[in-house]
């Protein structure tokens, strides 16, 4: 009876077999399965999962170490297609074995290449699924010639970009425009930028070193708009010379017609080796030609044969110049270069997800023609007639203006400089943090009027007599704030406080010698509450210190733009110098002699930076990205910046513990490319799944820079996620929230929402209503740790008419008391006149301990970051139906109706 059940060919992976091709029953093919070849029996079913189908790449074409194979993955029903590459070092003629310490260098490369890609989260790089070593039985038909021991085989699986290489491209349509050279370096550098600057405990940055154009595939969409350039073969086995075997088999150097002068010479090579050979390839699309016949000793004859605009032309050659060191030095920078040539500018290609299945995959819509695009060509005979008349109008534009100005205005052309002023800067003069907005109140207007007196009278007192006057304005208001607040009319104003115990500490005959702490706020009105939540933690210290007769803190605050790094480095270069604009004279001998910051974890490796430069310490109680080694390319962080916030270790690990504990095992991670906390947070959270065993298929990400929330939601409704974790970065939180709202619409589908800190905040609970409830946040800590007959209590209680607060008072009251320790332990020590060196000193003696909000003390590690102890990293979850009120005697919420959830065990509890 003839056997009519479906038939597959397999292909045999041993290197030996003279007849590698199995037919083989559906039936048999099934994960776990033993099925051997019939000609040598070696096993068909590798890694108890995978099957390969025929060769990839041609006998004749396979590189000396390994071979590539086209296989399924049996773990799915539909068998998605694999990648296969098996590690197969060839034995040189008349050798019979390498030396044992060659394979092992060779198969510990392979292990490299699997466990860097099994890291690589970056869509347009294949996704390691596998790495395994077979153990098989020798050849049957050799069993006479070997011993009985079994051999050994590596093997590395991949997914499977269906589509054409650009080598092929090339020589099926010819060459290639400037237009396509351009958007094939607007997708490919962005790779280069990410793999060149990818950072872990294992790895420091990542060079392809293969770079041509065979390794670049173009995937194949049903959507036009949604085809995709990918980087392949990260063959890191080329970086080593294995003894007897051809340098041409072994492709250490690369590819010698693309690869750089300094890989040929075996010289030292960096991420401008890779760029040169892009660009090389970029060259051969560009004329059709080999690069060796472009090229002769140390210069290139290109451009004769290809049509290209100028600008292209030239960043193809800085790329291409013979000496590392005249190149660009990173991929950003040809980015940037790129950018300068609007006339070719092409919309980049949006990538797609590989997870996604091509009939479910939506693409976000091209972003809108940029200017140049909308502008229709001037006719020739007109050009240089209206380019004309335009510079005639734009010169006397100018002279107009500059003749019309009024005196002190501004200037054309001067806008853009920074120029920051005295309104940046206060210690009681000026009003930084904007009006609280919502309150109608009339006892609330004649508050802010009465500290708009007490302003006044401040910036006008030159002796302590006159600063009383501004002192009893500013308690006037604090007054009337607090009647208001009662009623939940109004809410206290921290800065009034603030500037009331500056007017304080003004009276004394010392005043110019009281230690001076600078607080920067963000100066963005979204921002508002983060800056009052600051300002409230150190106005409370302020005022416990004076009602224990204690030497008062004089407190400067400053604004500035967080997105702005330019004038973030601007007020710390200020600051640090003691150079503040405007300093009333009265104040001009006081020393600064320590920072409070809200830097957002882009901002501080920067401002710690010109911190440290001055010795003056910075103290940031918001500040959570892992701080060293850093993997973002920023180095590591200033040891002069202290954190009494938690970092994204710990609340990674908390939210992946509490994940895991929910028996929810597939996630996917919403972050922000190029933010440090999002990034940060993400790897970590990454980092604390796969060690508990969740395999990497599980993790899936949505990149908010490149992909529309209902991308995100719509991927993980295909892949039937557990857990969303949003991770976005400050820039991203409104489509982050976007997301939290789609979920909700999701009705039985919609699953556990994570999220990082910078969810916490007034805006997530307003702008999401009721479909906040439920959200799980990792923040450094929460009011309910708080005793209800601390110090704190009492005080917030006082301030602020109630005593819930958030986290983010909580550290940077935490920030606050830490100087006050570190300045009454100088002065126990005989020195009146602490320097910024004194702080810092006793700041990092291992033995400090600071009181803090809660019962678990202010102590630093050795990397100046918060000790990490059972209290010091918490998770909470949203609570918005009924919205909370703050003036209600239990604790279990905060101001913004976020509950403690849960208090994680920690190796050190205390």
């Amino acid at each position: 009876m003839v056997n009519s059940s479906p038939q597959t060919q397999v292909y045999c992976t041993r290197p030996s077999c003279d007849s590698p091709t199995n037919i083989v029953p559906e039936e048999f093919l099934a994960p776990g399965s033993r099925r051997f070849c019939s000609c040598c029996g070696m096993p068909l079913i590798l890694g108890e999962r995978f099957v390969t189908l025929r060769l990839l790449v041609p006998h004749e074409e396979q590189g000396g170490f390994g071979r590539t194979f086209l296989g399924q993955d049996l773990s799915f029903p539909h068998r998605p297609p694999r990648v296969i590459k098996q590690l197969y070092p060839q034995i040189p003629h008349g050798r019979l074995r390498h030396i044992p310490s060659d394979l092992e260098h060779i198969q510990e490369l392979f292990k490299r290449e699997a466990r860097i890609l099994s890291e690589f989260k970056h869509p347009q790089i294949p996704r390691a699924w596998a790495y395994f070593v077979a153990e098989v039985p020798p050849d049957l038909r050799n069993l006479s010639a070997q011993t009985s021991n079994h051999q050994s085989f590596f093997y590395l699986v991949q997914d499977y970009i269906e589509g054409q290489n650009l080598a092929q491209e090339l020589q099926q349509h010819g060459n290639f425009s400037g237009r396509d050279v351009i958007n094939l370096l607007q997708q490919i550098l962005p790779v280069l930028d990410y793999i060149h600057n990818f950072r872990t405990k294992d790895f420091e940055g990542v060079l392809h070193r293969d770079i041509k154009p065979s390794n670049i595939m173009r995937s194949h969409q049903e959507n036009n708009d949604g085809r995709n350039l990918y980087l392949i073969d990260f063959g890191a086995v080329k970086q080593v010379v294995v003894k007897g075997v051809p340098v041409d088999s072994s492709c250490v150097l690369g590819t010698p017609h693309f690869a750089s002068p300094e890989q040929v010479a075996g010289r030292q090579i960096s991420a401008a080796s890779d760029l040169y050979s892009l660009a090389a390839s970029c060259v051969c699309l560009l004329t059709g030609k080999n690069p060796a016949a472009l090229r002769s000793e140390d210069s290139w004859d290109w451009r004769q044969h290809a049509s290209v605009n100028e600008n292209l032309a030239d960043i193809l050659d800085k790329m291409l110049l013979w000496e590392q060191r005249e190149r660009y030095q990173s991929a950003r920078e040809v980015l940037e270069a790129l950018s300068a040539i609007s006339a070719l500018s092409v919309t980049p290609v949006v990538p797609s997800f590989p997870t996604l299945p091509p009939t479910k995959r939506t693409l976000p819509p091209p972003p809108p023609p940029s200017i140049w695009q909308k502008l229709r060509p001037i006719p020739k005979r007109w050009s240089w007639l209206s380019f004309s008349f335009l510079a005639l109008l734009a010169i006397a534009s100018t002279i107009i203006v500059f003749l019309t100005r009024k005196p002190g205005q501004i200037p054309l052309g001067s806008v853009n400089k920074l120029s920051l002023k005295a309104e940046n800067f206060s210690r009681g003069e000026n009003a930084l943090i904007a009006d609280a907005q919502g309150f109608s109140a009339s006892e609330c207007k004649t508050a802010y009027d009465s500290k708009q007196k007490g302003m006044e009278a401040f910036a006008n007192a030159s002796s302590p007599e006159a600063f009383r006057i501004s002192e009893e304005a500013f308690k006037a208001a604090i007054e009337l704030f607090k009647k208001v607040a009662v009623r939940n009319r109004c809410e206290v104003d921290p800065e009034t406080w603030i500037y009331y115990y500056n007017s304080k500490a003004a009276q004394t005959t010392s005043a110019s010698r009281i230690p001076t702490i600078a607080v920067v706020i963000p100066s963005a009105s979204e921002d508002r509450g983060i800056a009052r939540e600051i300002l409230r933690g150190v106005a409370q210290v302020q005022h416990e210190q004076y009602h224990r007769g204690a030497s008062t803190l004089q407190i400067l605050i400053a604004k500035e733009d967080s997105n702005n790094i330019k004038e973030v480095k601007q007020v710390a270069k200020q600051i640090s110098e003691n150079n503040i604009p405007g300093e009333l004279k009265y104040f001009k001998g006081s020393d600064i002699l320590g920072v409070i910051g809200r830097y957002t974890s882009r901002n501080i490796w920067e401002a710690g930076k010109i911190y440290g430069d001055k010795q003056l310490v910075l103290i940031a109680p918001t500040s959570t990205a892992i701080r060293n080694p850093n993997i973002f390319g920023e180095g590591a962080l200033n040891p002069h910046v202290f954190r009494t916030a938690s970092n994204d270790s710990t609340a990674a690990s908390d939210l992946a513990d509490y994940m895991w504990k929910s028996n929810a095992r597939k996630s996917l991670i919403v972050f922000e490319d190029g933010d440090p906390y999002s990034k940060s947070l993400k790897k970590k959270f990454e980092d604390n799944l796969i060690s508990k065993g969740t395999k990497l298929q599980d993790i899936l990400n949505c990149d908010l820079t490149s992909y529309k929330p209902e991308i995100c939601i719509q991927l993980a409704r295909n892949e039937n996620v557990h857990a969303l974790m949003l991770a976005p970065g400050p820039r991203t939180l409104k489509q982050a929230l976007e997301i939290a709202k789609l979920n909700s619409k999701l009705g039985n589908q919609k699953v556990q929402l994570l999220a990082g800190d910078v969810l916490y905040n007034k805006q997530t609970l307003d702008d999401l209503g009721q479909t906040a409830d439920g959200i799980v946040v990792a923040v450094s800590s929460h009011i309910s740790l708080v005793g209800a007959n601390t110090h704190f209590h009492q005080s917030a209680k006082e301030l602020w008419a109630t005593q819930k607060v958030s986290w983010r008072t909580l550290t940077a009251y935490d920030a606050a008391q830490a100087f006050v320790a570190a300045l009454t332990k100088v002065r126990l020590q005989g020195k009146n006149n602490p320097s910024r060196q004194d702080i810092y000193e006793r700041l990092k003696d291992p033995t400090f301990s600071a009181p803090s909000s809660t019962t678990v003390n202010v102590e630093f590690n050795r990397e100046h970051d918060r000790k990490i102890v059972k209290g010091i990293g918490v998770l909470v979850q949203a609570k918005n139906s009924p919205k909370p009120n703050p003036n209600a005697n239990n604790n279990s919420s905060d101001e913004y109706g976020f509950t403690l959830l849960e208090i994680p065990e920690r190796n050190n509890p205390k």
